[in-house]
């Protein structure tokens, strides 16, 4: 069975990016908190120009992000799919601007290329 899409993106993820776009808790607070992580990441890189690649797991970061944002819907599922549809909404490539790798138990991680482009593709889907 074909899973349903519109364009490139998956139905689910068309929701979640719905839900980032006009900022619902605690969706967009996990978009928020991501980006600054990953600003803070590529200014300690410091070079102009350079690129680094942030490494995001799903299951740390619920660890880190369910403190500060106090919601049942915070779970590593939520924010997997949180994860794609920002990467996906904001047009990013896959293979060239990121890219997922599968633990051998199932566990998947997310691989982002931050530099300037990324950041504001980024920061301007929101």
């Amino acid at each position: 069975m074909s899973e349903n899409r519109i364009g490139d993106i998956p139905i689910p993820l068309i929701n979640y990016i719905y839900l980032i776009k006009y900022r619902k808790s605690p969706y967009y607070d996990i978009v928020k908190h991501l980006l600054m992580e990953m600003e803070m990441h590529y200014a300690r890189a410091g070079r102009e120009g350079s690129e680094v690649i942030y490494t995001v797991n799903p299951r740390m970061l619920h660890e880190a992000i369910e403190e500060k944002v106090k919601s049942e819907k915070v779970t590593t599922v939520n924010i997997c799919r949180t994860i794609l549809a920002i990467l996906y909404g904001s047009r990013l490539r896959e293979d060239k601007d990121f890219y997922v790798t599968t633990t051998s138990g199932g566990r998947k991680n997310y691989h982002i290329r931050v530099n300037s482009r990324t950041l504001n593709t980024l920061k301007s889907f929101l």
